[in-house]
């Protein structure tokens, strides 16, 4: 698919004007901003304000294009804020909201969305990998700590193909991924849209502690994936996936690794000493990527080097 067709497969035929001509370069697209009767923003590495306009009509039309005119069979996600899409690409959706059952809520008008582009990066954790196992070539639990937009979970989702597929040496191994979002394998109607290597079995939708309950009685995972970290209940799951013989790869928000230590959900994962190896990414202003890497003990063990994102 060309890249400016990623791009219009989001806008039914009658509302894709004005993007040819918009001088985007769709390459680099990281997320489209539709505000009903506000100029459209596109933030490659840089913001751009564009020079048309979508209406209250315009965005109905948009919502029922990308649930394929089939808005109720997306009634799930609409309670959860979002649609995935095929490709991986994951649409943010919000305006009036009206109460639903168990105490949700559901979207009625939906006037703003946020179109997340899923890139897809390989081996930008090769230098990264080696970092990554015992001495005796086993996985280590692993921590990513990142701003966002920083690539917490494009990293995530090429070190589980590593891990996977096996690199650097180091045997393949079955990987179970849980991907409650369907962000790290770009999960579309369940399949995987995104490589996450040839032993890798995912779980989308559900939550953590299901997940890793589903992987570890059902498919002996060597490594399980989760993403963003952060409640008191995740310590568990990842204590569970720990007794049960699994190392933990994950991903969590925060600057730094001392950041993370001062909020106290993290707090309480972290006084466990489940994590052997946390990467800290950072980005400049020119949106350059740089990667550190740490021991259990807060020990620097990599210093601070370009994480290589293709342009």
């Amino acid at each position: 698919m060309s890249t400016i067709n990623r791009i219009l497969q989001f806008f039914p035929q009658g509302l894709r004007s004005g993007w040819e001509k918009s001088g985007v370069d769709f390459e680099k697209v990281q997320e489209i901003r539709l505000r009903v009767n506000q100029p459209v923003r596109v933030l490659t590495n840089r913001e751009q304000r564009l020079a048309f306009i979508y209406g209250e009509r315009d965005m109905d039309e948009i919502f029922r294009y990308l649930c394929h005119d089939s808005v109720y069979a997306y009634e799930e996600e609409r309670k959860q804020g979002y649609l995935m899409v095929e490709g991986g690409h994951r649409v943010g959706i919000t305006g009036e909201l009206t109460a639903a059952e168990n105490g949700r809520f559901i979207a009625k008008y939906i006037r703003y969305m946020n179109i997340r582009m899923a890139h897809e990066h390989k081996n930008i954790a090769d230098r990264i990998i080696r970092y990554l196992y015992s001495s005796e070539k086993t996985p280590l639990n692993t921590l990513i700590i990142s701003p966002p937009g920083v690539g917490k979970t494009t990293l995530l989702r090429d070190i589980i193909r590593l891990l996977s597929n096996g690199a650097c040496g180091y045997a393949g191994c079955n990987v179970g991924v849980i991907d409650e979002r369907g962000e790290i394998a770009g999960a579309y109607r369940g399949s995987a849209m995104l490589d996450c290597g040839e032993r890798t079995d995912v779980i989308t939708g559900g939550d953590k502690q299901q997940g890793i309950s589903i992987l570890v009685r059902t498919f002996a995972p060597r490594v399980i994936a989760i993403d963003e970290i952060g409640k008191s209940a995740d310590a568990e799951a990842i204590l569970h996936a720990g007794v049960s013989g699994c190392s933990i790869v994950s991903t969590a928000h925060g600057s730094s690794l001392k950041d993370i230590m001062h909020k106290s959900d993290m707090g309480n994962i972290l006084k466990l000493k489940l994590i052997d190896r946390f990467i800290v990414l950072s980005a400049d202003e020119n949106m350059d990527r740089y990667f550190e890497i740490y021991d259990k003990e807060g020990n620097l063990i990599c210093g601070r080097s370009l994480l290589r994102v293709p342009a």
